[in-house]
């Protein structure tokens, strides 16, 4: 386990927004695929965590966004907004 750097922190909650794989992450932060890999695949990392919550908080203003567009009358929000609950369901 490595101990992360607050820009590295920073990062990895950008690459979890972007949803980025093991190789680009890799690339982004310097470090080797196998030691992203295996940061990743470790539900107990602090790396996995951060990477999650990118994740997460992304797919959230996602939705956020749509919902608003939707609730002004934009119909292709409205779908785009149905078909992201629906998938999660």
């Amino acid at each position: 386990m490595r101990n992360l750097t607050s820009e590295e922190t920073d990062v990895i909650i950008n690459l979890g927004a972007f949803q980025y794989p093991a190789a680009k992450m890799a690339n982004v932060l310097g470090w080797t695929e196998p030691e992203v890999t295996a940061e990743f695949t470790n539900q107990k990392s602090e790396f996995y965590k951060l990477y999650t919550s990118g994740k997460d908080k992304a797919d959230y203003v996602i939705d956020l966004k749509l919902f608003e567009l939707a609730q002004t009358g934009d119909l292709k929000a409205l779908d785009e907004f149905e078909n992201r609950k629906s998938s999660r369901e």
